[in-house]
């Protein structure tokens, strides 16, 4: 079974867990999108280097070393 490849959002410095938030309900969020990451991001579809309707100007940012993982846009 294949779960496929990992999120573009787990190597971004903006990335926040949904348990680290006591308030929060829903799945991932971050600084681009507060309120939840939306499902096209999350999963791939776009490439978050390059800005995205509601993302309130933040971008795919490196968190320390990271580097994008391209190949998570080859799927």
């Amino acid at each position: 079974m294949s779960i496929g490849p990992t999120s573009q959002c787990s190597t971004c410095l903006h990335y926040r867990s949904p348990f680290s938030r006591d308030d929060f309900d829903g799945g991932p969020f971050c600084s681009a999108f507060p309120g939840g990451i939306p499902d096209v991001v999350l999963a791939n579809q776009v490439d978050h280097r390059m800005p995205y309707p509601g993302d309130h100007g933040v971008q795919w940012e490196a968190d320390g070393d990271a580097e994008f993982p391209e190949w998570a846009l080859s799927t």
